[in-house]
């Protein structure tokens, strides 16, 4: 026995070294808690009172905003397609700091005599999800018709660290972080920066990209960095203590040693033959967990899509889930992978088996991701507020009313915090 609990032991700290740097932070709230942002706004809903919290709104954004926030212990970050990043207290909903990206043109609006906007929406600024990190906030633009920045924010108290041009508007996605580095995808780039914001080098020659843009979203287990191109590719990479690449050719003025010829320093890449493209919709398409690292691909020439489960080790199938329509919509949420077709919501295990599965009626259709909470219910938002499903009816159900309007791209996003 006392053989077994070291052998136990060990392997919790293993895993807790591998994983210290992307844990997720545990907040500690009163009672079961929805967070959503959609519209311009974010709401904190009560689970266990049926009630609103408190609301956040930004003026300039109600006509829309499809950014997502992230988190830490206490605070809530969220930014707006404005350019508008925001510091919010999770449990009162006060904002503690807000910064403004310092480009002009970034919205084609006017400010009429009675203060409202006047003109339509521009082009949006920011267009993803922040990574919070000790002391920092890391944040991407797409240009709002301005160059792009890669841009390091203060937490606490929003000040401007620094910002770095980058390649393309493409950045939809959020930073990542790997051995004390911050990775960005940007179109066909893969970049690199220090924690305080400065690009670096792979130790690779010169100007190296990929064949086509890196529009999965990236994920990271503190020492290998997984992702994937839109062509259907996916990779992962192995990095030092240095964050250096640890492939066989550190020849920096050898033209060769680039992503695509020098193969070295991947641990493995992976193309599925049934389902040979990246599945992009406006949500995530990637997650990780374990040893696991689960992607979303389709078949080119159908609405044939799929969700793969890869070993993190050696890239092979472990297992496959099979969809004749679009996912719409899918994520992690505790022990249980949740997504929704246009015709069901299905529930895996970790394994890829399907659980359970519910008929999507259209007068509650899922308008976020979905999440499944400490009592087993699955929760998310449509037209009429915070719904769930009746598991013995599995007809679906208010929770708590709340009217929101259906976007074309159902990009509001809901994040449950237990008790």
């Amino acid at each position: 026995m006392k053989k077994l609990l070291l052998s136990l032991a060990s392997l919790f700290a293993f895993f807790g070294c591998q994983n210290k740097q992307t844990a997720e932070p545990t907040v500690k709230v009163t009672n079961q808690t929805i967070i959503l942002s959609s519209q311009g706004k974010v709401i904190n809903f009560d689970l266990d009172n049926k009630k609103v919290t408190w609301e956040y709104t930004s003026a300039v954004d109600e006509a829309g905003n499809r950014n997502k926030f992230t988190f830490d212990e206490t605070t809530l970050y969220m930014p707006f397609e404005s350019g508008k990043l925001v510091a919010l207290d999770i449990h009162t909903g006060k904002e503690k700091w807000s910064y403004t990206a310092g480009q002009s043109g970034m919205m084609d609006m006017a400010v009429g005599e009675d203060g409202t906007y006047t003109e339509e929406r521009g082009e949006p600024y920011f267009m993803g999800q922040p990574l919070q990190y000790k002391d920092k906030v890391y944040m991407v633009s797409i240009g709002g018709g301005n160059d792009p920045y890669f841009y390091v924010i203060n937490k606490g108290d929003g000040t401007e660290v620094k910002t770095e041009g980058i390649e393309t508007k493409y950045n939809l996605s959020q930073p990542v972080l790997c051995q004390e580095m911050i990775f960005v995808n940007s179109g066909i780039y893969l970049n690199k920066y220090s924690l305080l914001g400065t690009g670096t080098s792979y130790g690779m020659y010169d100007g190296i990209t990929f064949d086509s843009p890196l529009y999965a979203q990236m994920r990271s287990n503190g020492e290998t960095l997984y992702f994937g191109e839109e062509e259907g590719m996916f990779y992962a990479i192995p990095f030092s203590k240095d964050a250096d690449v640890k492939g066989d050719n550190d020849d920096i003025m050898d033209p060769k040693n680039n992503f695509k010829d020098n193969l070295s320093i991947y641990s493995w890449r992976y193309r599925s033959k049934e389902y040979p493209k990246l599945a992009t919709n406006a949500d995530s398409n990637t997650a990780l967990y374990g040893k696991t690292f689960v992607v979303q691909v389709r078949k080119g020439d159908s609405d044939a899509q799929a969700l793969i489960g890869l070993n993190t080790k050696d890239g092979l199938e472990q297992w496959t889930y099979r969809s004749a329509e679009e996912i719409v919509n899918w994520n992690l949420s505790g022990e249980r992978i949740i997504g929704y077709t246009t015709e069901k919501v299905f529930v895996l295990d970790l394994q890829g088996k399907e659980l359970e599965t519910y008929a999507v009626n259209s007068e509650f259709k899922p308008l976020t991701n979905i999440e499944l909470t400490k009592d087993d219910q699955l929760v998310f938002l449509t037209t009429q507020g915070l719904t769930t499903i009746d598991k013995t009816t599995k007809q679906a159900k208010i929770l708590i009313a709340y009217a929101m309007k259906e976007e074309y791209h159902n990009t509001a996003y809901l994040k449950y915090f237990r008790n």
